[in-house]
């Protein structure tokens, strides 16, 4: 187990939310980190028209927050919302800020934490531009496929920057290329 992970267990408030559940709205500064025990949620942003894009996915075990916003005191320009019921720990931010001064591997397990997520928006935008939105699927079903069984149709398609009735054709094309001809 992580030290950040004891340290959520530690000083974490234990919290229940119900699916679709917003945690942070744009708008507003992050003030806590959450780690999901069980369930999965999402950070988007809505652009002008109103649509909404997710731009990362979190399940069990891992740590989120509108992490720019956290470290900034800006507001985040993400939402925060649960994808499915979820059990949390929750820290706030003078708790987490005060316990990493005073350990440094707490203050590098953050420190990794925010590369990680440097290094995800980094090969996103990157995919972005380089891969079709095939090629987006299919390395992200190669990386993740259960998870990505818990992730709405719509919600997907809107990461991948096609609309739901272009990923339905990208899945089934791809599934019948993997079917044995009869």
């Amino acid at each position: 187990m992580s030290h950040l992970h004891t340290t959520f267990l530690a000083l974490g408030s234990p919290r229940q939310a119900d699916a679709r559940q917003v945690l942070l709205h744009a708008g507003e500064v992050a003030r806590r980190l959450y780690l999901i025990e069980q369930g999965c949620a999402r950070l988007y942003l809505v652009d002008s028209q109103g649509r909404e894009t997710s731009t990362q996915f979190f399940f069990e075990g891992e740590v989120v927050s509108s992490l720019e916003s956290l470290l900034t005191g800006r507001p985040s320009a993400l939402y925060l919302v649960t994808m499915e019921a979820c059990q949390l720990r929750v820290l706030d931010k003078p708790t987490i800020t005060e316990r990493a001064r005073a350990d440094p591997a707490l203050q590098a397990e953050l420190q990794a934490l925010m590369q990680q997520r440097l290094i995800h928006y980094a090969n996103l935008y990157t995919s972005a531009i380089a891969d079709t939105p095939t090629q987006r699927y299919v390395a992200l079903r190669d990386a993740h496929q259960q998870r990505l069984d818990r992730i709405p149709l719509h919600i997907l398609a809107a990461y991948l920057g096609v609309s739901a009735v272009h990923l339905s054709r990208i899945r089934r094309k791809l599934k019948a290329q993997t079917q044995p001809p009869v």
